[in-house]
């Protein structure tokens, strides 16, 4: 009688996936995965063994003794299978790379750049997932991945951009602007993509109000103006209805450097405030053992040097 077959890859690393994050929640954001599909797995696991892996309590799941005596060995069996799979895809004749970016960033600032890369390296494949949802980093997943924020545990970090946040109008709109209360002159934009909108509102137009530039800001309820605002299915709409007259628009500097240079948007308030959170090339430890990962990381970070 043969032996019984192991546990499928999947339910492996999930089980690393909660020991290095501490948690079934942080495990399933990590792998896009539910938290009741985590706990299948690692039931499945468990099954397997015949004995309880974790204990779980408010502070999050605490290995148990056996857990703590066999994640050395799986943690290792996984990363040398993970670094084997990515050489075995990196010395195939057709070389491909799989990017994970944020529409804003990939409309925005990567479009207008990806061009030289493709003609520099014509025999890579790119294959492009552009969304918001955390990116996927197994084996038929991600190689790279541009996040806005910090990376999961586990993963290599490079922080791209910097940015600053500002607000922006049409040249016309701003033309057109009181010396006082300006902010009031013209609806706040927002889009649906967009995380925290209104606290970003707020922080920024808390410089506003201390520095004394907007007058009489009791009856003035910024919360309140930005959720009156225009909504937009999408960044790219947003900005194409500032350009187009319709309201003011808070943005990062990376995203409207071309706008600005050219004239179709302009800055029409002083207050600049460093954004709270960066652009960062987020990977796996062992991605750029794949050649053409390597080759992007590199590409991408000349390109950044050439913006600042």
């Amino acid at each position: 009688m043969g032996k019984r077959p192991l546990p499928p890859l999947t339910v492996l690393q999930a089980f690393c996936a909660i020991v290095e994050t501490g948690g079934f929640g942080r495990a399933a954001e990590r792998m896009g995965l539910t938290q009741t599909a985590i706990s299948q797995q690692l039931a499945q696991l468990e099954g397997w063994i015949g004995g309880r892996l974790f204990d779980r309590g408010r502070s999050g799941a605490r290995l148990t003794l056996l857990g703590a005596r066999l994640h050395p060995s799986i943690a290792e069996t996984v990363s040398q299978l993970e670094k084997a799979l990515y050489q075995a895809r990196a010395s195939v004749s057709v070389r491909t790379l799989a990017l994970s970016v944020t529409p804003e960033f990939s409309s925005q600032w990567l479009a207008s750049r990806l061009p030289d890369f493709c003609q520099r390296y014509p025999d890579i494949e790119l294959k492009m997932a552009v969304g918001y949802q955390r990116p996927d980093f197994g084996p038929s997943g991600a190689d790279l991945a541009i996040w806005l924020g910090r990376a999961e545990a586990g993963l290599m970090l490079e922080e791209l951009l910097t940015d600053e946040e500002f607000v922006v109008s049409s040249p016309d709109l701003s033309e057109r602007l009181p010396p006082r209360n300006a902010i009031r002159a013209a609806p706040l934009l927002r889009y649906a993509g967009m995380r925290h909108t209104v606290l970003d509102w707020q922080r920024w137009y808390e410089q506003v109000t201390s520095r004394g530039e907007d007058g009489d800001v009791s009856s003035f309820d910024i919360g309140q103006a930005v959720e009156a605002g225009p909504l937009f299915e999408s960044f790219v709409d947003m900005l194409k209805a500032c350009r187009d007259g319709l309201g003011f628009a808070l943005v990062r500097s990376s995203l409207v450097a071309e706008d600005i240079a050219d004239g179709r948007l302009l800055r029409c308030f002083v207050e600049v405030q460093p954004a709270a959170v960066s652009y960062n090339l987020v990977y796996p430890p062992n991605a750029l053992q794949n050649p053409s990962a390597a080759l992007f990381r590199n590409w991408l970070i000349s390109q950044v040097n050439k913006a600042d």
